[in-house]
């Protein structure tokens, strides 16, 4: 037995090389490219440069009076590579490293367990599938908790379904590593809701249901065990009001509390309807959702028949892998449908599980309906030829800027137009390599879809989205993020003023935003003008909220000293002021 699981090793090992080099040829050289343009990156990026620079490894601090209510593996791991590469300097690429990593081991965990289980084209397609989709890519590419969540629950449930098939010590002992570094990443859930797959799936396979929840609470008192130590810790540190936070983002966000009840100062999370992850996983499996759609008009549709009994009888019937993944899938948005707060990111468990059946489904179509595979690549083969044909026409001049900027008056799109048609014009040699792997994947679809081979047109079709990320990753994103970047005004800042812990801002998200990118890139220097006080400083707030501040702090006298553009996440003038108590 030994042997032959060797064999089939040795046998994986180039398809698995090769999914490896894909996933990270789709990332790695792509994450250091562009500045933080949007709230959430310079937000944790900020609890890295606290733990380097104050020493606060347990709970750091962030954006003036914040703590970090959450665990801090992700915030470890990024210190730890911005120590290792650049000397203790939190950088893009850095914080981005921890999700990059995370996304090309789930990819390679997730490559060996299907094909292990499945025929290998299954298993090699549902990857691509994960590579190129837009949730999954765009978390890859990101300084967030997400992807690296991801990969520890899913590696978590791969363990504990190798466990149950060969039930040796050493595949729990791993599973019970991937929870608890799961629940360091982001709380219990990480433990909890794979827990809760397993155990339905063992209800499933016929097990004893007092034995089946007995081994999952074992597994999940166990996997909470290390992750105490830390809450513990923190306790110590911030005491009763870290409690608070984590009780409202923890218990309070599932059971739909109201923000109000609750001892926190900001809104748990956006609302969203029940039918909000079905849809989002539209969005989030685009572009294949395309080719699905498509294949609509392809088949052959029959009346349902027999019962509902025969109905569960066949899922029960099911091959054990397709039916351990239809269980992650349903559990997952069912358990994430509960709380009023819904975001994409939160059934991200769910796409390597779901990509094996779309995977089975485009195998299927390229061999009964070859049609809805070459109409899907033609369809991307035209996006990625339109792009091109876009740089080329605004490089040469025969699309001006002022010819866009007629098509739209409005403020944000005129700004977009300007950043992107200067990209074009002067492309960079990223931007060449971008364009030049586009248009060989441009060149080799129009090739194959001369032929007739069908399973190679589908591929192409995969080609086709890698090269047209890449180009996105390595020549629009990078100088669209970089324009709405605050470093510039923060260099701008720390050039002409004395900043030495004498930097304001205000700290209440009910009434005003806050500023997270420029606190990042101002090394996480601004304090509370709430709690700290000052009898003098620097104060920096939004044009849009300017006024109810002023109103609000009537003892200083506000000197406007600078003033940015509206190139920011907040798309809105940062003021700089010079504050001073009134007599």
């Amino acid at each position: 037995m030994k042997k032959s699981h060797f064999l089939q090793t040795l046998y994986l090992q180039k398809p698995l090389l090769l999914i490896l080099l894909i996933a990270t040829l789709s990332t790695l050289p792509w994450i250091g490219l562009g500045e933080f343009y949007t709230k959430g990156e310079p937000r944790e990026a900020a609890l890295a440069i606290s733990m380097i620079e104050k020493g606060e490894w347990i709970i750091p601090s962030s954006y003036a009076d914040e703590f970090a209510y959450k665990p801090p593996l992700n915030h470890w791991l990024i210190s730890a590579f911005s120590l290792a590469i650049n000397k203790g300097e939190v950088t893009p690429f850095t914080s981005r490293l921890p999700s990059a990593i995370a996304f090309i081991a789930m990819i390679g965990i997730c490559f060996m367990f299907f094909a292990r289980r499945r025929p290998v084209l299954e298993a090699f397609i549902s990857c691509l599938i994960i590579i190129t989709c837009f949730e999954i890519h765009r978390a890859a590419m990101t300084t967030r908790i997400d992807m690296l969540l991801t990969f520890l629950m899913v590696a978590a449930l791969i363990q504990l379904y190798t466990w149950y098939e060969k039930r040796r010590f050493g595949l729990l002992l791993s599973a019970w590593a991937f929870l608890s570094l799961a629940t360091l990443a982001k709380g219990p859930v990480g433990a909890l809701l794979p827990c809760l797959i397993f155990g339905i799936f063992l209800l499933t396979r016929r097990e004893n249901f007092f034995k089946s929840a007995l081994k999952c609470l074992a597994i999940l008192a166990s996997a909470l065990i290390v992750p105490l130590i830390w809450y513990y810790a923190a306790y110590q540190i911030q005491g009763d009001a870290f409690l608070d936070k984590v009780f409202a983002e923890n218990f309070g966000r599932f059971l739909r509390l109201d923000s109000s009840s609750l001892d926190i100062d900001y809104e748990l999370g956006v609302e969203n309807p029940w039918y909000y992850y079905p849809v989002s996983l539209i969005g989030g499996f685009l572009p294949w959702t395309i080719l699905l759609a498509i294949s609509l008009f392809f088949i052959r549709y029959k009346k349902p028949s027999g019962t509902i009994k025969s109905f569960i009888s066949q899922i029960m019937s099911m091959d054990k892998v397709l039916l351990f993944s239809l269980l992650v899938t349903v559990v997952t948005i069912i358990f994430f449908t509960v709380p009023a707060s819904k975001r994409s990111t939160y059934i991200m468990l769910t796409y390597p599980f779901i990509a094996i059946f779309i995977a089975r489904f485009f195998i299927f179509l390229t061999d009964a309906k070859p049609m809805a595979v070459r109409i899907s690549t033609s369809i991307l083969l035209s996006v990625g030829i339109l792009a091109l044909l876009v740089v080329i026409l605004a490089y040469t001049g025969i699309i001006t800027e002022d010819m866009a900027q007629s098509l739209s008056k409005r403020e944000r799109t005129l700004r977009d137009i300007h950043v992107f048609f200067t990209l074009f014009r002067y492309p960079g040699w990223l931007g060449l390599l971008g364009i030049t792997i586009l248009l060989a994947a441009i060149v080799n679809s129009f090739y194959l879809l001369r032929k007739k081979m069908n399973l190679k047109i589908l591929m192409a079709g995969f080609g086709l989205m890698l090269a047209i990320n890449i180009f996105m990753d390595s020549y629009l994103l990078p100088g669209y993020k970089d324009a709405y970047s605050t470093r510039p005004f923060a260099e701008l800042l720390a050039k002409k003023y004395d900043l030495n812990d004498n930097v304001y801002v205000t700290n209440y998200l009910k009434s005003y935003r806050n500023l997270y990118s420029l606190n990042f890139s101002m090394h996480n220097s601004f304090k509370n003008i709430e709690k700290e006080k000052p009898d003098s400083g620097y104060f920096i707030a939004l044009e849009l909220d300017i006024e109810r501040i002023k109103e609000q702090y009537k003892e200083y006298e506000f000197t406007l000293l600078e003033s940015s553009d509206k190139m920011n996440e907040n798309k809105n003038e940062i003021l700089f002021f010079k504050i001073e108590k009134k007599n």
